[in-house]
């Protein structure tokens, strides 16, 4: 049997939290139902795909389906009654799901076990721009979701394909290690860095992409795409943030461990502190 090395586990952990094909069946069956439910009960103008699964960078079990739904008519003052409005549309059509407000989104739960979905009002600005409610209050910020994919495909152009699956790894750890981080914060921070380090080697840059974490602070950052909006980090208070601080300082420590150990050829310590880094469960 051919021992496992720091470079294997990670494909290996890159391969299972791939969504599979029964995962994406279920996401367009889900997908053709609600759009069909909207577009009868109010009418909406458009549908579609945003997010990680349109993105290319969802983790199984864990990455939701996130839509923006282009809604008709006047946008309301308050993102709260869109919201609302969207919820108890929902809530008629799909009465065997979990439906409640997550903002800036409507969430559906499925009790089946398949991907959770996330239903975005939108209003049509210009082009591709959108108003869509504001996480943080109960206005409108405004939206672009072609941007932002465009940027992590350019990511994963300039690195031979590499960009996305270095997100999942990096989706994964907060995923596995319940990590108070917006998962779209971590998309763009690792994106960011990927068009930096167009060579990506997956121990290595996980090390380099930790420690580069570390050394920033961990703080809101700037659009990388120069559209015009902080992405913020998504902790929610002080304890929520110096658990993230605490997670990312672990994080790069063991992700330096288990680089120095490949180094030396020390395969099963390299996977013991790769275990301990993504909180793999026995």
């Amino acid at each position: 049997m051919t021992e496992a090395t720091a470079q294997s586990t990670l494909a290996s952990i890159i391969k299972a939290m791939t969504p599979d094909e029964d995962a994406r069946v279920a996401a367009a069956s889900h997908r053709s139902s609600i759009e069909a439910w909207l577009e009868s009960d109010l009418k909406i103008v458009r549908m579609r795909e945003t997010g990680s699964w349109h993105h290319g960078t969802a983790i199984s079990n864990s990455s939701d389906v996130d839509y923006f739904v282009t809604m008709p008519g006047l946008r309301p003052t308050k993102s709260w009654d869109a919201l609302e409005q969207l919820r108890a549309s929902l809530a008629r059509g799909l009465p065997d799901c979990l439906v409640r407000i997550d903002r800036p989104a409507v969430r559906i739960t499925y009790f089946d076990g398949t991907p959770a979905v996330e239903i975005t009002p939108a209003y049509f600005r210009e082009t591709d721009d959108y108003d869509i409610p504001d996480p943080s209050g109960t206005g409108w910020i405004r939206s672009n979701p072609a941007v932002h994919l465009d940027y992590v495909n350019k990511a994963q152009k300039a690195t031979d394909g590499r960009t996305k699956s270095l997100i999942r790894l990096v989706k994964t750890w907060k995923a596995w290690n319940s990590v108070p981080l917006s998962s779209f914060y971590l998309e763009m921070r690792t994106a960011q860095y990927a068009l930096s380090n167009t060579i990506i080697i997956y121990d290595w840059d996980l090390r380099d992409f930790f420690k580069g974490l570390t050394g920033d602070g961990l703080r809101d950052m700037n659009d990388p795409t120069n559209y015009g909006r902080r992405i913020v980090t998504g902790t929610s208070s002080l304890a929520e943030s110096i658990m993230a601080k605490y997670a990312i300082e672990e994080a790069a420590r063991l992700a330096a461990l288990a680089k120095d150990a490949s180094d030396a050829d020390d395969h099963a310590s390299a996977v013991a502190h790769y275990i301990r880094l993504f909180n793999v469960q026995a």
